[in-house]
């Protein structure tokens, strides 16, 4: 299993977890509008990235900025 060092550890729905770098603000703000996130991932610059919703609806990020992409990706840091 793969591990990536560009996470944010964020309080969500009563414990601390660890987002990708490149989504965090976005499940932050969802988080904070009161929409309760599941799962998410970046893609890592291999898929899209994806946000699951508490009620089954799973967000497709369709684009990642390039940058945050390939910062994303490398698991060397």
């Amino acid at each position: 299993m793969e591990t990536y060092k560009h996470q944010v550890s964020l309080p969500i729905n009563g414990r601390v977890v660890c987002i990708d770098f490149c989504i965090h603000r976005i499940v932050a703000a969802l988080n904070a509008a009161g929409i309760q996130t599941v799962a998410s991932c970046c893609g890592h610059g291999k898929m899209k990235g994806n946000i699951v919703l508490e009620d089954g609806r799973t967000l497709i990020i369709q684009q990642t900025p390039k940058s945050m992409t390939a910062w994303c990706r490398d698991t060397s840091l």
